[in-house]
């Protein structure tokens, strides 16, 4: 009895750290992007707010005027890979401060971060809200499979390489108004559960919204689709604004099937 009660103590001493890895601090990543080290985690639970926009590299970008806004930029110089992970907290390339606010003057401090490399998030739980606003993806941006529980803000977001969202779901308000998508991208079996903001939205190169379900406001209105985007099977069962949008230049309105 006492060897099999040592066995098992044992067993649990080699399992503990192993066990332990399964929550990490998102400070921990943090410190590994200001190293310039690859980034990856598979199965892990990402405690605390992943900050993305007050890195070592951090320059102010854009001083403010007189009501304008003091801008500051983070670079994420190393690749990032996120496979079945959980947020616990927000997912932060862009926030805002209010610096002063008097009876004309309103002044805000504006944080962002760009991405040099690839950046890969699939199969992960947003819990918190995902802000990307006015980040520019220099390579192959995957955001496959996941689930945005709150708001994901990809709002004037630049993709210069491939972008893929297949498979996700966005639960609250998904903003893509005014992003530019200079290569292919995909939104395949994508399901936008509340409003679904395109509006403005440039797509340089095809585009796959292939078995999409639009389940509230799908907005395209003013959004640039290329020739061989993909509407097939796509499913609206809210509203719909296709004013003024075009595919290869034509007014374009798909049938809603």
């Amino acid at each position: 009895m006492k060897a099999i009660l040592l066995s098992l103590l044992f067993a649990l001493a080699v399992l503990a750290p192993a066990l332990a890895q399964k929550t990490i601090d998102a400070k921990d990543i943090i410190d590994k992007i200001n190293r310039k080290e690859s980034v990856s985690y598979q199965d892990v639970t990402i405690r605390g707010d992943l900050d993305l926009t007050n890195l070592a590299n951090r320059k102010e970008s854009r001083e403010g005027g007189w009501g304008d806004s003091r801008q500051y930029l983070s670079v994420v110089e190393a690749p990032l890979s996120f496979k079945n992970c959980t947020f616990t907290g927000k997912v932060l390339a862009y926030r805002t401060e209010d610096q002063d606010r008097r009876l004309i003057k309103v002044s805000n401090i504006v944080y962002n971060a760009d991405f040099a490399e690839a950046v890969t998030f699939d199969g992960c739980q947003f819990e918190d809200d995902a802000a990307f606003k006015y980040s520019l993806f220099s390579q192959r941006a995957i955001f496959t499979n996941n689930n945005f529980r709150n708001g994901a803000l990809f709002k004037y977001t630049k993709f210069r390489d491939d972008a893929d969202f297949a498979g996700s779901t966005f639960r609250d308000y998904a903003d893509f108004k005014y992003t530019k998508f200079d290569e292919s991208s995909s939104f395949r079996k994508v399901a936008f559960e509340r409003y679904a903001d395109f509006k403005y939205t440039k797509f340089d190169e095809r585009v796959d919204f292939s078995q999409a379900r639009f389940n509230s406001t799908a907005d395209f209105k003013y959004t640039h689709l290329p020739r061989g985007t993909n509407f097939d099977d796509t499913r609206f069962t809210g509203s719909t604004d296709f004013k003024y949008t075009t595919l290869d230049g034509r007014k374009f309105s798909p049938s809603s099937r």
